[in-house]
């Protein structure tokens, strides 16, 4: 995927951010927990190989009633006992809608996706991988399905992850 069209993402998730923070904040309960951690166990491409199994820890921060940044790491271990062990960072930003949240955001690319083809015919680079997710929250669960793009609509990954809260829980 084209830098350009990265930055472009990115700026359009920091516009969006940016737009719903303020009616956010002004729902905010203070007593409500900012901080919430997640670990997170789930399987990643869905569809075709290479197929990973995914497990890192997963932090949510809440920035009002309805938005969260949630950073993590992620440790994918390749589902043949041949595969190598990746680290993977990412990030998102979620929208929230009671227990249903829609979020955007970036994880990295890891060397088995670095020579995808795109649909012009040239290679897909770059260090980020566009993501989309859907998530469902039940109880102190968190089930999401997310979309990681590797070069625009043609190469499309699936992930699916459930992710248990530790500590204090958030009251929504």
């Amino acid at each position: 995927m084209p830098r350009k069209t990265i930055v472009v993402m990115l700026a359009a998730g920091a516009i969006l951010m940016a737009v719903t923070a303020v009616p956010a904040a002004a729902q905010y309960r203070p007593e409500a927990s900012p901080i919430q951690l997640y670990v997170n166990l789930g399987y990643v491409n869905l569809f075709s190989y290479p197929k990973w199994i995914s497990l890192g820890p997963e932090l949510e921060l809440r920035l009002g009633r309805m938005v969260t940044v949630n950073p993590d790491v992620a440790i994918w271990i390749g589902q043949s006992f041949g595969r190598k062990v990746r680290v993977v960072p990412g990030a998102t930003v979620n929208l929230r809608f009671r227990r249903f949240s829609v979020g955007a955001g970036a994880v990295g690319r890891i060397p088995e996706w670095a020579g995808t083809e795109t649909g012009t015919g040239e290679r897909a680079g770059g260090w980020l991988v566009p993501k989309f997710q859907v998530g469902y929250m039940a109880g102190p669960t968190r089930l999401t399905v997310s979309l990681l793009y590797l070069s625009g609509s043609k190469d499309v990954v699936a992930a699916a992850t459930i992710g248990m809260g530790i500590g204090r829980r958030s009251r929504d």
